[in-house]
């Protein structure tokens, strides 16, 4: 809430009677309490593209549902069909992609399993825009509790969206996305963003274009002045000379290129050169930052014109993958996970392999795997016991191998 009751987005840039600037701190709290991080990541030239990015990456997992013995695909499992199809709206692309987006965004992202009365079993899964939760006061105090007790916190009912759909959720009906580490409060359902920590980089960008789209809108002005010798010409003496000198040339009726003046007059252009001002500079470092902050590649996702090659930007696509989007659906498939397979011989899974650009690394991963057959073939081989070569060469000793004559009759087979 800002001066005189007006709500403000984001911090105000503000000047007072000694001349002093500064941001309005009040509105600062208004950007961080209210849930204005998620208008910023939707309205940013420089975040919300970098934000698609992830959140169109995050959204290409292939998921499926597997038995925890066999690690067996589980066919037709009611779980992953209701994923696929999450409601009404999306798809699970759809839900995925927005549910990364918000997770940055607002530092906890939070899904909705919409039940119907009477059922356990959830039919839609919504994402809801965490600004827009209230929580009573008693999630903020006795966090420390055992597991029993602390499964009865659960049927805490918090208020969602009040000025619209003003609904009541039990806490045991939404799963949350952490993207901050959230110990650090005092109600444990409560996180910050990550964009908080860049928030004068996200303002310093917004102003820079705004003081460039001022420049753009002020240049081309023209000062022209003249000596106190000088006089002015009548109307007709005025016409005579624009006669004379036919100084329409090339332009329209009525138009001319000309002055007619009887004085000694200078003319001097006020156009600002825009590279002097240091503008693409200054957007260029905000980038950076903002990048870093998305922990982006710079050889994958950069505005600062550098080139890379091809190879060193699917390098660091790949390990961008491996490092950031696959640990950030690993941390989604384990809430999933422990909240609908807690009491099953099932559970989710997920994986980027089936991406193009994963390609190169299925081939490194597949000669790795020949490496350890040929390692296992020699310990064989060299006589040491088959649990011990199985456990060395980093298979489950567990596993039983075909005896000769079943591989050369598999082999036989496969050449017919």
């Amino acid at each position: 809430m800002g001066i005189f009751g007006l709500n403000w987005k984001f911090p105000i840039w503000t000047r007072n009677r000694d001349g002093q600037n500064f941001y309005d701190i009040v509105a600062y709290n208004n950007w961080i309490e209210s849930g204005d991080t998620l208008s910023m990541a939707e309205n940013h030239p420089l975040l919300t593209p970098a934000l698609l990015f992830k959140a169109k990456i995050f959204s290409q997992a292939e998921l499926s549902v597997v038995n925890t013995t066999t690690r067996k695909n589980v066919p037709n499992d009611n779980f992953l069909k209701l994923l696929n199809k999450p409601n009404w709206y999306q798809t699970l692309p759809d839900l995925l992609e927005e549910l990364d987006f918000s997770t940055i965004a607002n530092g906890i992202g939070v899904l909705y399993a919409k039940k119907t009365i009477g059922m356990e079993i959830p039919n839609s899964l919504y994402c809801l825009n965490y600004g827009l939760f209230e929580f009573p006061e008693e999630l903020k105090k006795g966090n420390f509790r055992n597991m029993s007790k602390g499964d009865k916190r659960l049927d805490i009912v918090v208020k969602y969206d009040k000025n619209n759909e003003d609904l009541d959720i039990k806490l045991k009906d939404l799963l949350f996305f952490y993207d901050v580490p959230n110990t650090s409060r005092r109600n444990k359902f409560t996180a910050v963003s990550r964009l908080t920590g860049i928030r004068q980089t996200l303002l310093n960008t917004c102003d820079s274009e705004k003081a460039k789209n001022i420049i753009i809108k002020s240049n081309g002005k023209e000062l022209i002045t003249g000596s106190k010798e000088g006089f002015g010409l009548k109307a007709d003496e005025k016409e005579k000379v624009q006669r004379d000198w036919n100084d329409n040339y090339g332009l329209g009726f009525g138009r001319s290129r000309g002055i007619i003046t009887n004085a000694a007059i200078k003319w001097q252009s006020m156009h600002v050169i825009m590279r002097d001002l240091g503008h693409e500079e200054s957007i260029k470092g905000d980038a950076a930052i903002i990048f870093a902050a998305m922990h982006l590649p710079m050889d994958v996702y950069s505005i600062s014109g550098g080139k890379s090659t091809y190879k060193n930007a699917n390098q660091s696509l790949i390990s961008y993958i491996q490092n950031e989007t696959q640990p950030t659906l690993n941390s989604f498939i384990t809430t999933i996970n422990n909240h609908f397979f807690a009491d099953s011989n099932r559970e989710l899974v997920g994986t980027y392999e089936n991406m193009p650009v994963m390609l190169e690394f299925k081939s490194v991963k597949y000669n790795g795997i020949v490496s350890q057959i040929g390692a296992l073939n020699a310990m064989i081989t060299a006589g040491f016991p088959m649990e011990m070569s199985l456990e060395t060469c980093g298979f489950d000793k567990t596993i039983k191998l075909l005896p000769p004559e079943a591989k050369e009759e598999a082999t036989n087979n496969q050449s017919s």
